[in-house]
């Protein structure tokens, strides 16, 4: 096991085990499975590439298992995988687990100053990359971090018949290996995943998997989802984050088809909609709204969509619903995840278009929630407090970072999300902002929201934050920092004149306005507020 895990202590996985949420599961076990009782049945199908099967995933994956483990590498060791939504990127996961490795997936936009460290931290054996391209230099970056990191031996390049320049072939190491595994299988303790939190703060934290957690959420989520065989997951969200990767297992759980989109645009979004046919679609509410702004849907056949679950940050209730009227079988629901917990709510699927556009939903078997003041009381509906959770999804602990955990949890063991919520009717939860979003102007605590849920409303606006601005008077004052359309021009007047169509209260009101050629998101398509405020104070000085 790796030293950098902490595992479970053995009475809550013992009492976790007895409830039947944890079990002795894995992905390898799941695949091979699969592989058995579906042979040919396409696993993955995606826009000009062939479709690959559940054996034939399964055959390829044990053999980069038996080339990984031929170049070095044992169970417990770390190898990170930097590649787009595609096959190779199912072979690399499979295939590091097939051995008993830990996954770190890296996100695409990364570069040498901020997977240096991350490397460094996990003591990464292995990296698998995509090919070089245009903004990305694979292999060239990881040779250049080799030589500041000593535990890290080579660059494996995958996602390309050709031979690299630099680097070694993924495929080349797959076609020279049998397909039977030459190690032992993993167990459900061991670790298998290694992701860093792509929230909104400057500083991620590792947090490592076991395959209880991981394979358990998977199973739960798909029970309340009533996901069987049949079902068609398209995923738009990279599977370089936990949203992704859980689509990922609960589709190999079920035996269905992943329908990965590669590279996400508006308008690539909504032929692939119609071309594949997916049952359920797992998303950012950034995708849908840059699709509906392109008016991408219209005319489309979208009858075989069942769901479509936006997560990743909140979504405007008005985004939810316009989408929502286009589905002539399906709706638009809500989850609430985060890398620490992975999938920790769901809307019903028979909810209100209310509860569904205007909450996370419920919380899964197995995972508690509550509302909590300042001093820790917990709250009623319509209080708004902290989300604080605790359950079989929660991590056992950030990776050596006693520091974070001592914020994080609560003397009693409940993980403090930082989320603004609230109970609402049915016993739903919905998400009111970040706590440290809240601006204090004057004494007056501001959510900033539903205001910038406003602002994206108006024609102009792709997308909007507001964030606090140093007063000497009133120690904050409200500035929203916007991106336009294409062309587009816009003045505060303009914008509080909108606003105040709205009936947003004046004291909500910016007191001044910043466009942005570009908003600053994660990956997973959340606005990074703090880049935001180091943006804004260099313009406005």
């Amino acid at each position: 096991m790796n030293p950098l895990y902490t595992p479970y202590p053995e009475d809550l996985s013992a009492a976790i085990r007895t409830q039947g949420h944890w079990n002795d599961d894995t992905l390898a076990s799941w695949l091979d499975r699969a592989a058995k009782q579906v042979p040919d049945k396409p696993f993955i199908e995606m826009v000009d590439r062939p479709s690959v099967t559940y054996a034939q995933l399964r055959d390829r994956s044990i053999k980069l298992a038996n080339a990984l483990v031929e170049r070095g590498c044992r169970k417990g060791d770390v190898v990170a995988i930097q590649l787009y939504n595609c096959p190779d990127f199912l072979t690399a996961y499979f295939g590091v687990a097939w051995f008993g490795g830990i996954a770190a997936p890296l996100h695409m936009p990364l570069r040498d100053a901020e997977i240096e460290p991350l490397l460094r931290y996990s003591r990464a054996k292995a990296v698998i990359c995509a090919p070089s391209s245009a903004g990305y230099e694979g292999a060239e970056m990881f040779e250049r971090l080799r030589a500041k990191l000593p535990e890290l031996d080579e660059a494996i390049v995958a996602d390309t018949p050709d031979p690299p320049p630099l680097g070694v072939s993924m495929a080349a190491l797959i076609d020279a290996q049998p397909d039977k595994p030459n190690m032992p299988p993993p167990q459900a303790e061991d670790p298998v995943l290694l992701c860093f939190t792509s929230g909104t703060s400057s500083a991620p934290k590792g947090v490592m998997r076991d395959y209880q957690t991981l394979t358990a959420n998977a199973r739960i989520y798909t029970e309340v989802m009533g996901l069987g065989a049949e079902h068609r997951a398209m995923i738009v969200s990279p599977l370089t984050h936990v949203y992704g990767l859980e689509g990922v297992n609960g589709a190999l759980f079920r035996g269905g088809t992943l329908l990965p989109i590669e590279r996400y645009d508006p308008i690539g979004f909504a032929e692939n909609l119609e071309r594949f046919a997916p049952s359920i679609v797992y998303c950012a509410p950034a995708h849908v709204a840059a699709s509906l702004k392109e008016q991408a849907f219209a005319g489309r056949d979208l009858g075989a969509v069942q769901d479509i679950i936006v997560a990743g940050a909140l979504c405007p209730p008005h985004v939810a619903r316009a989408m929502d009227e286009l589905l002539p079988n399906g709706r638009v629901g809500s989850l609430f995840g985060m890398t620490e917990c992975l999938i920790a709510t769901q809307t019903p699927a028979d909810g209100s278009a209310e509860v569904r556009h205007g909450s996370v939903g419920r919380p899964l078997p197995g995972v508690e929630l509550r509302i909590v003041d300042d001093e820790g009381r917990e709250l009623g509906p319509g209080e708004p407090g902290e989300l604080q959770l605790r359950g079989v999804c929660l991590m056992s602990s950030y990776m050596s970072n006693p520091e974070a955990d001592a914020k994080a949890f609560t003397p009693d063991g409940w993980f403090k999300t930082a989320d603004l919520a609230e109970w609402i009717e049915g016993g739903n939860i919905a998400i009111r902002g970040r706590l440290n979003d809240v601006i204090n102007r004057g004494g007056v605590k501001i959510n900033p929201t539903d205001v910038e849920n406003a602002l994206v409303q108006h024609e102009k606006i792709r997308e909007a934050a507001l964030i606090p601005v140093p007063d000497d008077v009133l120690g904050e004052r409200i500035c929203a920092a916007v991106t336009l359309v294409a062309g587009a021009e816009m003045t505060l007047e303009e914008l509080l004149d909108y606003l105040r169509t709205k009936n947003i209260s004046k004291n909500r009101w910016p007191e001044r306005l910043v466009v942005l050629e570009e908003m600053p998101m994660t990956p997973t398509k959340k606005v990074v507020k703090g880049k935001v405020r180091s943006i804004v104070d260099q313009m406005i000085g």
